[in-house]
């Protein structure tokens, strides 16, 4: 349940974004990915690829994605890994936006047990701490933990309401809207629900990084 504060500021955003998409939509560029998602990594650190999936057209034309990649990694060990990444060139034209796991997950069946930020660091030219969200679902007899975010202009978003908040003030200050959501998600084994974090968190920390050569930057 929202609380009177989130209500608010919701509403507030939305009033905004209707005023934006009347007067400056039309001057909002479409800023193309900076290197193809084909393209990606298929080793990232100790893990390597071992196959991808195609969405069909249909999906994607609903979905509005300009480009995205949906991969399966392996660690050394055998622990398997998805990778999601889908790019918009403009959030919001034409229907294109991003679909949270909270809202997508359930319809798939997907009961969420738990869902909570979650803090790593990664490294760059020094140690840079960000913040991510971590969910955990379950279906059946199947548990996995799902780490996702949103990569937009230069930033990592892990919250939704501060995702449309930076993506009103630079539609209207940078004339830009794009960005990507990226979720990574991997089964829980004999109920260690800890170590498939742990193995989020390794695979997760070498993702970012690469994901910067691809996205564009602020």
């Amino acid at each position: 349940m929202l609380s009177n504060t989130r209500i608010t500021i919701v509403s507030i955003l939305l009033t905004v974004a209707a005023i934006i998409s009347y007067c400056y939509v039309g001057n909002i560029i479409e800023v193309p990915i900076k290197k193809p998602l084909s393209t990606f990594p298929t080793q990232i650190g100790t893990w390597k690829w071992v196959d991808h999936t195609h969405m069909g057209d249909e999906v994607r034309k609903m979905l509005g994605v300009d480009d995205y990649i949906q991969y399966d990694y392996v660690s050394a060990d055998g622990m398997p890994v998805n990778l999601y990444v889908s790019y918009f060139s403009r959030v919001g034209s034409g229907g294109k936006g991003y679909h949270s796991p909270k809202n997508c997950m359930p319809g798939g069946g997907w009961n969420i047990i738990h869902s909570e930020p979650f803090k790593l660091t990664v490294s760059y030219s020094r140690p840079v701490a960000v913040e991510i969200n971590k969910m955990v679902m379950q279906k059946g007899a199947e548990k996995e933990v799902v780490f996702y975010w949103y990569q937009c202009r230069g930033r990592i978003i892990s919250s939704e309401y501060m995702d449309k908040i930076y993506l009103v003030l630079d539609s209207m200050f940078k004339r830009r809207s794009d960005g990507a959501f990226i979720r990574i998600m991997a089964p829980v084994r004999d109920g260690q629900e800890t170590k498939t974090v742990e193995y989020l968190r390794d695979f997760t920390r070498h993702v970012i990084p690469a994901l910067e050569e691809h996205l564009p930057g602020a």
